[in-house]
């Protein structure tokens, strides 16, 4: 009976060990996933931020300045400026930005205009930006790019854009002697200028 008894004994100890340790590994796993939890509430915790880069509110500005009597939009959505006339025709273009949309009162696209970084080769352009600059042009609408290290002034904006008596509408000038072009998209004098 004695022995019983001890057997008894060491498999409630034996319990009650394992008891203890469960309940100690539980309570790290909490833990660990508190912690956890609190790391990642961090990372979502919003923080305000510039919508445009010190290159596009300068260009935003002169823009602004240059065509008072039209819409300066920027960073607008493409998807926002084209539509087909079935659902499946722009896809993965529609998530894609433009830099600045020009439209005029009636908020018409008159022009979209492209800031060019030191990422943008000016020799290559990357398949998506080919895709989005001939689904523009095939809308009619032209397209201006500009690099990041050489903005144009107001004065240069302003002669890249005249008005057509009739209609008072702006129109992008296509000055033939410095004109280069992508899929015979005009793109300017302005683009080769500087290295960036």
């Amino acid at each position: 009976m004695a022995a019983a008894f001890n057997q008894g004994n060491r498999i409630m100890k034996a319990v009650i060990a394992l008891t203890v340790l469960t309940m100690i590994i539980l309570a790290v796993i909490a833990v660990v996933t508190r912690e956890k939890q609190a790391t990642q509430q961090k990372r979502r915790e919003y923080i305000r931020k510039k919508p445009l880069s010190n290159n596009d509110q300068v260009m935003y500005w002169r823009l602004v300045g240059a065509l008072p009597d039209h819409m300066v939009l920027a960073q607008v959505s493409l998807g926002r400026c084209l539509g087909t006339k079935d659902s499946g025709g722009l896809d993965t273009l529609t998530s894609k930005n433009l830099d600045f949309v020009v439209c005029d009162k009636a908020s018409e696209v008159v022009a979209v205009i492209e800031i060019d970084n030191k990422n943008h080769n000016v020799k290559t352009i990357s398949k998506e930006d080919e895709r989005k600059y001939k689904a523009l042009k095939n809308a009619g609408i032209d397209i201006i790019r500009w690099r990041a290290n050489s903005l144009p002034s107001e004065a240069d904006i302003r002669e890249r854009f005249t008005l057509l008596d009739p209609t008072k509408k702006l129109r992008v000038v296509k000055n033939k002697t410095h004109q280069t072009s992508i899929f015979g998209i005009g793109i300017g004098k302005y683009r080769n200028t500087g290295a960036g």
